[in-house]
């Protein structure tokens, strides 16, 4: 289509850009959709649909707290398996690989069945968060509509962006986050040509939610500012403790899904266990249940106390784990920023009680710990700085959150290279740092395609007998070892090109002259990508395999050739079994 507009003298521009309008309303719908059916399910499942779950659970028999969820678990859990098998996951990792290894094509049942297996999640007291499936599902709607005007694979990642931001901005009622979300988290892009389509699309869904939902933020914030100079380093202390708690969360999360994945329980039923503990839990902690932007929104309006909120970050962390480890749908933006106000809150309460005078109140902290926790466990500091923004209006705490929000950042770069994001792809073997599906070699041994035979020659060995050896095995490379069979080198063609053809020297001349004594080797321990990685920085074709035990005894090789050929295998048993899940 786009090929065809542009011999009729259209500008390639114009058509991104009215198609980024188009994709903006529909998100903006969708968006508006997602949260109706969240409502009507919170409805069905406590008979409320208001907010503050707080207040809801408190009118609720016990019996019925725990039922909600277990109830949800029991819809749920059937739905993605059976049904809706894509829509595992939390949402913007599967956008982002796509993006980045797909050539952004999704499918748009994958995307609906988020919003319905989410939707009831939440609505039935799951503790994950809406925007997550809300950036799947616009990601979907783009790239559908990409499909159905067979856009190029350039023009489809750009549109799939339109559809993330459109989603964010839609959610939060802040399009330059939603902009800065999909360029520094889904696209990796700063281009011009891909920043306006994006910025468009943003804004309209933004009108759109505005238009049925009232312009009002996500959030009620008062005006915060920094007090003092002297408390920057109160609030690098806060950078440094929401650090630690991403890291303490990123773990949890990751480790319950392990931890949950290896029962010997069918995989469907999973998460209405899941959904009794939570309501277990929730039966003393009431605000870990839904989304909690309640929750958030009273310690921002310093309507709760240190030892409460200082409870909640560690209940909090375990009922999300729980909840999406069990199987529950659902996203883990909101749940960071649950984290950040309680962390923030509590940090401040303690801050202001000792410092007065030179320090803001607990809100202003709390305000700061969102920010900095998101931008450390998301891995996008530069979108969750100006979803706050956008959020105060006033830039007078920008500094401080500047300062948290990096220090948190680093810190969890430290200990996980990963965010929490790209480190739920990693656990599914794709690796974005690299570009490629690298993560596939991570998981296969050198044992598992070494070969156990190979040639081996002693290092007496004269170069007149290796040029006859070479000549009738037609080898280039010879693993060298010592009477007792030791591993002392290697010797290739290339090695003895020098003294081959010089008269005298061939009887004269052994292999242990020549050989090649500083060698690269692996274990059969080792995984492939290692392997791969030092076959490249040695600039040599083969390895060979020793013990771990002794590294002078030779256990077999590992060629190039082999490296490739099981990454390729590899590949296409996962493709064929993503075919199967379908």
């Amino acid at each position: 289509m786009l090929t065809y507009l542009n011999r009729l003298g259209v500008n390639e521009h114009i058509i991104l850009s009215a198609i980024a309008i188009i994709i903006g309303v529909m998100v903006g719908y969708g968006a508006i959709l997602f949260r109706t059916l969240i409502e009507g399910f919170q409805h069905l499942f406590f008979g409320s649909s208001a907010e503050d779950m707080v207040q809801v659970i408190s009118g609720l028999q016990w019996w019925h707290v725990i039922l909600a969820p277990m109830l949800g678990g029991a819809i749920v859990g059937p739905l993605v398996h059976f049904v809706f098998p894509g829509s595992r996951g939390h949402g913007v990792p599967e956008v982002m690989a796509a993006v980045a290894l797909h050539g952004a094509k999704m499918n748009l049942k994958d995307g609906i069945g988020k919003m319905f297996a989410c939707s009831i999640s939440i609505g039935s007291g799951g503790s994950v968060g809406r925007e997550g499936p809300v950036v799947h599902l616009g990601a979907t709607l783009a790239s559908w509509f990409g499909k159905q005007l067979n856009m190029s694979t350039k023009h489809m990642r750009t549109m799939v962006g339109c559809g993330a931001a459109a989603g964010i901005a839609a959610s939060f009622n802040a399009p330059i986050a939603g902009v800065m979300f999909a360029l520094e988290v889904i696209l990796a892009d700063y281009a011009l040509a891909t920043f306006s389509p994006i910025v468009l699309s943003s804004v309209i869904a933004t009108v759109i939610a505005r238009l049925h939902l009232g312009d009002f933020p996500a959030f009620i914030v008062p005006h915060y500012t920094l007090v003092s100079a002297w408390e920057i380093p109160a609030y690098v202390g806060l950078g440094l403790v929401c650090g630690l708690t991403g890291i303490l969360f990123m773990h949890t999360l990751f480790k319950a899904e392990d931890v949950i994945g290896k029962i010997a329980v069918p995989r469907w039923i999973k998460p209405m266990f899941g959904g009794m503990l939570l309501g277990l839990i929730a039966l003393q902690f009431p605000q870990i249940m839904g989304v909690g932007y309640d929750t958030m929104n009273k310690a921002l309006l310093e309507q709760m106390i240190g030892p409460t909120m200082l409870m909640l970050v560690f209940v909090k962390i375990l009922a999300t784990s729980l909840t999406l480890g069990s199987g529950f749908s659902g996203g883990v933006f909101t749940p960071s920023l649950f984290l950040g106000a309680m962390v923030g809150g509590a940090f401040g309460t303690y801050a202001h009680a000792l410092f007065p005078a030179i320090s803001a109140g607990p809100g202003a902290y709390t305000l700061v710990g969102m920010g900095a926790m998101a931008a450390a466990v998301l891995g996008a500091p530069i979108a969750s700085i100006l979803i706050l923004f956008e959020l105060t209006g006033d830039y007078r705490i920008m500094l401080a959150l500047m300062v948290a929000s990096i220090v948190a950042t680093l810190l969890i770069n430290q200990v996980y290279r990963d965010s929490v994001y790209t480190k739920a792809l990693r656990t599914k073997n794709i690796d974005l740092w690299s570009g490629r599906e690298s993560g596939l070699l991570r998981h296969i041994p050198v044992s598992a395609i070494m070969k156990r035979t190979f040639e081996m020659i002693p290092d007496s060995m004269n170069i007149r007998d290796l040029k006859e050896k070479i000549h009738r095995t037609q080898e280039e490379n010879f693993l060298v070892v010592n009477e007792q069979g030791d591993l002392k080198g290697i010797v290739s063609f290339q090695d003895i090109r020098g003294v081959a053809f010089e008269q005298g020297l061939e009887d004269l001349v052994l292999v242990r002259d020549i050989a090649t004594r500083e060698l690269i080797t692996v274990t059969p321990s080792d995984n492939l990508y290692d392997a791969f990685r030092r076959m490249g920085s040695g600039n040599v074709e083969q390895l060979p395999v020793v013990s771990e035990d002794n590294r002078s005894q030779v256990l077999g090789i590992i060629t190039n050739h082999d490296v490739i050929q099981a990454y390729n295998q590899a590949l296409l048993e996962r493709e064929a079994e993503r075919e199967l899940n379908r």
